[in-house]
């Protein structure tokens, strides 16, 4: 592979995962934008834009431990996630209701419609449907540490940081970004990429149709697993030059493989069956990354400095 397709490769997927927090939904009759910033904490850092008028409300909710063994948080095709640790006991979540529509009165009325359903732990977004209604519900969490998540949206963008419980995710046509989650991670999207980074746990991604971009810090892995696997994308894995864990990296036969990191040097590699292997840093697999349909890049670097999500 060229350098300068290796490069397009690094720079698509690095733009894949910097995009995760903005998102926009479009229909025939209006368009709706919805922008994240990076530290975005609560609904009133949400920015929403369109041409026609637009329609806001929030709802909070505080739920104990005890009261959510897993918190439960279902975005369906107009729903996006956002979790972020913190230090206390309890989630708290905040559901961000956004409406547009091209009278100011229409919009409203929509907002109105559009309802978040409690069950226990469960939370879920309902609203108005017909070809001149346009919605979204946004939720904003903050969680234990150490809480469960389980989370699910069709077509909005799940983004979640610091925590280090059990983790669930799906997502159909939605981005997938998980930073510095060191539990159990089960992590998959039909229609988009995925990005994580991270120094340990148990970790699975998968992607149908979708790059799966990957950013190590430390020299070990802290955990028993890290398994990345894409069916039709791209795979980057960057990591700091003094990384040791053991990483195995298997692709189709016909796809490129780039590896660039200090542990390229004595890698072990096979080419000689329909698939093509490299192993790293002995003989160990506690790292696996995969493709069927997509090049391979691995890189080397001091990864302090720099963000992956």
């Amino acid at each position: 592979m060229k350098n300068d397709t290796l490069h397009y490769l690094a720079a698509a997927l690095c733009l894949a995962c910097l995009s995760i927090p903005a998102h926009a939904q479009r229909n025939r009759n209006r368009d709706l934008n919805i922008n994240f910033e990076s530290d975005a904490e609560h609904c009133s850092d949400v920015k929403a834009r369109s041409e026609g008028q637009i329609a806001q409300a929030v709802e909070s909710f505080t739920l104990q431990r005890a009261e959510a063994p897993t918190l439960e948080i279902n975005g369906a095709d107009r729903g996006g996630i956002r979790v972020r640790a913190w230090d206390r006991a309890e989630y708290s979540l905040e559901a961000c209701k956004i409406a547009v529509a091209e009278e100011r009165s229409a919009a409203e009325q929509t907002l109105r419609g559009i309802a978040v359903s409690r069950t226990g732990s469960h939370f879920s977004a309902t609203g108005p449907s017909g070809g001149d209604v346009n919605w979204q519900v946004y939720f904003i969490v903050h969680a234990p540490k150490d809480g469960n998540l389980d989370l699910e949206t069709k077509n909005g963008p799940i983004d979640v940081a610091g925590v280090a419980g059990t983790i669930k995710i799906r997502a159909t046509n939605g981005p997938i970004a998980l930073r510095d989650s060191s539990g159990t991670v089960d992590a998959r999207t039909v229609n988009g990429p995925i990005a994580f980074s991270g120094t340990g746990g148990e970790v699975h991604l998968n992607a149908q149709n979708g790059p799966i971009a990957l950013r190590l810090a430390g020299d070990v892995w802290n955990g028993p697993v890290l398994e990345a696997h894409t069916q039709n994308g791209p795979v980057s894995l960057t990591m700091p030059d003094t990384f040791r864990t053991g990483i195995r990296v298997e692709t189709a036969g016909h796809s490129p493989i780039s590896c660039q990191a200090g542990a390229c040097q004595g890698a072990w590699t096979d080419n000689a069956s329909e698939h093509r292997t490299i192993q790293l840093n002995g003989s160990q697999d506690t790292i696996r990354l995969s493709t069927t349909n997509g090049p391979v890049s691995v890189r080397g670097g001091d990864s302090k400095g720099h963000q992956l999500i």
